[in-house]
């Protein structure tokens, strides 16, 4: 707890309106020590808020309200949270949304608006509907909120008294929301007039174009859009003609100074995929919806930029992003499927009428209605959202948001994707606002993108980004190469043992034929060439020289050093891939190996191959990493290539080994279901085909519907087996059918059918240790053998009293234990649930007497 000689806030000052000054002068006096956490509120001064005392009925939610049902579990731990006791009375303390978590982090506080929301809807689902307890802690909540503010109108986030953007931006927007839903339910009318004050004050600072975070060029461009939106928000709700003009105003200058030369949004001067399209593009489209042409500019000049630097995998299990290039978050995939309740892109799809080409990155219609009706239906619990998995931009965009494009729209959209367009190109794209070279190859056997230039210094978010070639796509192969921005050992191309690949900064220069030869060629004129041309970067730190030289068929990595090092290659791989090395051995998804005397390796994957050759013999390892997306099917390996100081690459692409003039011969579908202890619903569908014509790929579809796609490496007649992970299924049957695929065309494999009997945890038996009446004594719940829980509650007298998650290990043995004490003498009846996403197993009572 904080030393006891430091001020406190008490619930006293906060409620008569402590002002700004007074948390500086708070600052001032040490508090910037504060502990980094504390525990959540015991309820010495305000009650509890209860938690849950039954499962919420999934078929009670209207289909625009689902994503609730995730917040509903967590409305009683958030409002708990929320302090009750100086120091710091009414902060919420436990990092429900964001971190750091400390007393000056405003933008933990953006959750007033997710517990008003549920204090102000009247819903047959929602117990919290103007429940006192929920309401005496938002008010706790909303003193120290508003106190916290500063004289200028702003929030800080990462220290006392230092305005910042995102709080103070995204905090408007929660607001405003507040205030909308409290003056529409008419609760907590005597915070309406403090509320308004603290919107007007921040809209205020956020449309001040003379304060730093409208500097030119405007960096952060997805919090300056939050706070627009949140303007523009108060101007509406207060019918402020000023505030409007100026909120314009503040548009058009973000138009023209938050967007980059190469087209994507300033975060903070570099590219980010997910602060651009998964941020900023649904406040766009909060800006677009209110009246405004500027976010509609921006949206389509960014969508742009994001249509080159993300690939759509040729199976459709997502899209691969340019990690590499991303300043801030290491982004990896976006995939289609619906997930409303953690879907933080939804409302952008408003914008899809303005920017086609976002149809190509959502789910459709169809398939968005088909998820919601699954929903309804999934028999098992709903599972509660995780610590800062909570965003109050999420329910405020997703219950708004249209439903998807239909499946013409987005296969239209997909068509226009560049790399899909046409098979010959090349783009380069300054970034203007920081010394960085942005260049997209495509040449009809691949795709590729490379990032070239300076950080801007070592310091914030520049560390992330990775120089040289990022990304390797392939049209019927996918995503070959991939380097993250979160590793750093993530690298494509030299990475010598005395230096970081976060140190990295390269001095560029491109020509007009390979190997760095011909004529040195000026940025606006290597966006004119279809041909062959090379790209030469020198790495300033270590003095190595790499020299790309582009063909139709191949590309070639030339790297010169002036000591001995190792290359890197970081592969994405998939289960079915064979990796043949120029010694025979072959490895496959998941292995990893050490060899000597290596000339190269051929990477088979489905109809097509990559061969990897290397001018000389080295050592070569590979290994497998846990950065690993798309269900299990796509995962970096590295391959690191050790060199005297000279390494020439040559990267070439053919098609199949064999090409068959026969349908595949007839494979076998089989399941492990059971095998592992218990039929969980967790379980492996693979397909054998013994002997016979090879197939090159396997659409495998539970109950008629197509549930994932494995690509095959062909050499028959040799056997061939595949593996597809299937998780959590609820009890009943499942039917599996597939269908193996060569150039002659498709042969149906023997199906097989899965039943699932014990998806739900398994039976469970509650026991206690008063065996002589004390008011003190421990409930323990034991499941010996069977299907795991994630969490275990326990009921007295018909009231949830303790709630735990639990570790799995199905189909171990699991227990939890309540201790309860301070009971008056009485007859007490205890009742204990283990639980998963496929169900509940309940115990039998159990009665205590205390005498």
């Amino acid at each position: 707890m904080p030393d006891a000689a430091l001020p406190t806030i008490s619930r006293r000052g906060l409620l008569a309106g402590v002002g700004a000054a007074s948390i500086a002068a708070l600052a001032a006096r040490g508090l910037e020590s504060a502990p980094s956490a504390y525990a959540t509120s015991e309820g010495n001064v305000l009650p509890l808020v209860d938690p849950l005392a039954a499962e919420p009925d999934r078929a009670q939610f209207d289909d625009t309200e689902h994503v609730f049902a995730a917040y509903l579990t967590v409305v009683a731990p958030i409002a708990n949270s929320i302090r009750d006791e100086d120091p710091y009375y009414g902060w919420m303390e436990d990092a429900w949304w964001r971190t750091p978590q400390q007393p000056y982090n405003a933008r933990e506080m953006e959750q007033v608006a997710t517990l008003t929301w549920f204090l102000t809807h009247e819903r047959t689902w929602n117990p919290y509907f103007a429940d006192s307890k929920l309401r005496d802690r938002i008010e706790a909540a909303l003193g120290y909120y508003l106190s916290s503010q500063l004289a200028d109108g702003s929030w800080s986030e990462y220290e006392w008294d230092v305005p910042h953007l995102a709080p103070t931006g995204f905090g408007s927007v929660a607001l405003t929301t507040t205030y909308r839903y409290l003056r529409e339910a008419g609760e907590l009318t005597d915070w309406l007039p403090e509320i308004e004050s603290a919107v007007r004050a921040s809209s205020a600072w956020l449309v001040d174009r003379s304060l730093a975070h409208w500097r030119q060029p405007t960096p952060y461009t997805n919090q300056v859009v939050a706070g627009l939106a949140g303007a523009s928000m108060t101007a509406d709700l207060f019918e402020d003609a000023e505030l409007a003009t100026q909120v314009a105003e503040c548009w058009a200058t973000l138009r023209e100074h938050g967007i980059s030369d190469a087209g994507h949004s300033h975060e903070p001067m570099a590219y980010d995929f997910d602060y651009s399209f998964i941020v900023a593009m649904p406040d766009l489209a909060e800006g677009a919806l209110a009246g405004f042409s500027e976010p509609i500019e921006m949206a389509r000049s960014m969508a742009e930029f994001i249509s080159y630097a993300s690939v759509l995998e040729p199976d459709r299990a997502g899209f691969l992003h340019w990690s590499a290039a991303c300043a801030r978050i290491a982004t990896f995939t976006q995939e289609l499927q619906p997930n409303e309740v953690l879907d933080r892109t939804s409302l952008g799809r408003a914008l899809i009428d303005d920017v086609p080409v976002l149809a190509a990155f959502h789910p459709t219609d169809s398939e968005i209605l088909a998820a919601r009706q699954a929903w309804k239906a999934d028999p098992g619990p709903i599972v509660p959202l995780q610590r800062r998995s909570t965003s109050p931009r999420t329910w405020m965009h997703s219950s708004r948001a249209p439903l998807g494009p239909t499946e013409a729209e987005r296969e239209a959209a997909i068509a226009t994707l560049p790399y899909l367009a046409s098979d010959r190109f090349t783009e380069l794209r300054l970034a203007g606002s920081i010394d960085l070279d942005y260049l997209f190859v495509r040449r009809p056997e691949y795709y590729i993108t490379t990032l070239l230039g300076r950080r801007a210094g070592h310091h914030g978010p520049y560390q992330r980004l990775r120089m040289g070639p990022g990304l390797l796509w392939h049209p019927t192969m996918g995503g070959l190469v991939y380097v993250l921005n979160s590793n750093d050992e993530d690298a494509w191309g030299p990475f010598p043992q005395v230096s970081s690949v976060t140190r990295v900064e390269v001095a560029r220069t491109y020509y007009s034929e390979p190997y760095g030869e011909g004529e040195r060629l000026s940025a606006d004129q290597v966006g004119n060439l279809e041909n062959e041309f090379s790209a030469a970067y020198l790495d300033r730190t270590n003095g190595s020289h790499v020299v790309l030289s582009f063909f139709d068929d191949h590309f070639v990595q030339d790297i010169t050093a002036d000591d001995p090092g190792r290359a890197v290659i970081p592969l994405l791989l998939q289960p079915g891939d064979v990796l043949t090395f120029s010694d025979g051995t072959e490895a496959t998804y998941g292995d990893s190996v050490a060899l000597t005397g290596i000339t190269g390796l051929r990477l088979e994957r489905g109809t097509g191959t990559l061969n990897i050759d290397f001018d000389s013999a080295s050592t070569v390892t590979l290994d497998v990493t846990d950065r690993v997306r798309m269900n299990d099917s796509r995962r970096q390996h590295l391959i690191r290539v050790e060199h005297g100081g000279l390494l020439r690459t040559t990267y070439a692409f053919a098609g199949p080994a064999e090409t068959a003039s026969q349908v595949p011969a007839v494979g076998v579908l089989s399941s492990d279901n059971g095998h592992h202890g218990t039929d969980d619903g967790n379980y492996d569908i693979t397909m054998n085909l013994w002997w016979g014509v090879n197939a090159h790929g396997m659409r495998l579809f539970e109950n008629g519907k197509l549930l994932a796609y494995r690509n095959l490496v062909a050499r028959s007649p040799e056997p061939q087996s595949i593996s597809v992970p299937v998780r959590g299924r609820h009890n009943g049957e499942y039917h599996y059918t597939a269908e193996l695929i060569n150039a002659a065309g498709t042969t149906t494999a023997r199906d097989v059918t899965v039943t699932v009997r014990q998806a739900q945890p398994g039976a469970i038996v509650l026991s206690h240790d008063n065996y002589s009446g004390e008011a003190d004594f421990t409930l323990t719940t034991n499941m010996w053998w069977g299907t795991n829980a994630e969490r275990y509650r326990l009921y007295e007298n018909g009231d949830l009293i303790d709630e735990q998650f639990l570790e799995s290990s199905t189909p171990q043995a699991q227990s939890a234990a309540t201790e309860v004490t301070g009971r008056e003498p009485g007859e007490y009846v205890f009742v204990s649930e283990f639980l998963n996403a496929n169900g509940i197993s309940r115990s039998a009572e159990v009665s205590v007497t205390v005498r």
